[in-house]
């Protein structure tokens, strides 16, 4: 799934735009984080420097209005809001905590998130590519997939969990979300290859799909 990057969340008019959209749901580059507002619960996925990815849930089961009362007290800014989140003890009641008596329907929860999530710097802010590298490694390929450069992508052999290979499966087209997220491990070192017009993804040697790069412009994505 492509994940739309906002440069900041700080004015009312940004706040206005990105809940208008059909999907509110976007990375922001300052500060960093997924911003999730598809529903009365304004949703903030952090990315601390070293562990997993830390979510906060804030809002009302009744209305969006006390997530927004929250925004509005913050001075629309976004940064504010996380500094006041990154303050508060989640092991009291944190209705004590002054940053949530702007409305008394508003309740806050922080966990880790369960899905494996990415900073946008491995994903959303990828460049993409312009030539064709020297080298094919994870990053200029996960840069090419990402960014949707290329055509006729198909299985070459199915890639198991596990960093299993089944040649025997059948030929299915692998889905480019899986491909990203296996080009981002750090562990699993991929090349390209390419052969008569066809580049051929490689994991430790092997073909595990081939495409057609076509290094074109994308048109773009932050709308």
């Amino acid at each position: 799934m492509n994940i739309r990057v906002l440069p900041s969340l700080n004015t009312r008019d940004q706040w206005i735009t990105f809940c208008r959209r059909e999907q509110p749901y976007c990375y922001v580059e300052q500060p960093v984080c997924l911003v999730d507002f598809q529903s009365s619960f304004l949703q903030l996925t952090l990315f601390p420097e070293h562990g997993d990815a830390i979510k906060y849930s804030l809002g009302s089961r009744n209305s969006m209005e006390p997530a927004w009362q929250l925004i509005k007290a913050c001075n629309w800014q976004l940064e504010t809001l996380i500094n006041g989140l990154n303050e508060m003890d989640f092991s009291s009641n944190v209705r004590d905590n002054a940053l949530l008596q702007v409305h008394t329907d508003l309740t806050a929860r922080k966990v880790f998130a369960r899905e494996k999530l990415l900073p946008p710097q491995q994903t959303g802010l990828l460049k993409p590519l312009t030539a064709q590298p020297q080298r094919w490694d994870n990053l200029s390929l996960c840069r090419m997939i990402s960014h949707q450069q290329f055509q006729d992508l198909r299985s070459e052999q199915v890639y198991l969990q596990g960093s299993q290979l089944r040649p025997s499966a059948p030929p299915a087209t692998p889905a480019a979300d899986e491909l990203i997220q296996l080009l981002l491990e750090e562990d699993q070192p991929c090349s390209g290859e390419l052969r008569e017009g066809r580049l051929f993804l490689l994991l430790h040697g092997q073909p595990i799909a081939s495409l057609i790069p076509k290094l074109t412009w994308p048109e773009p994505r932050l709308l």
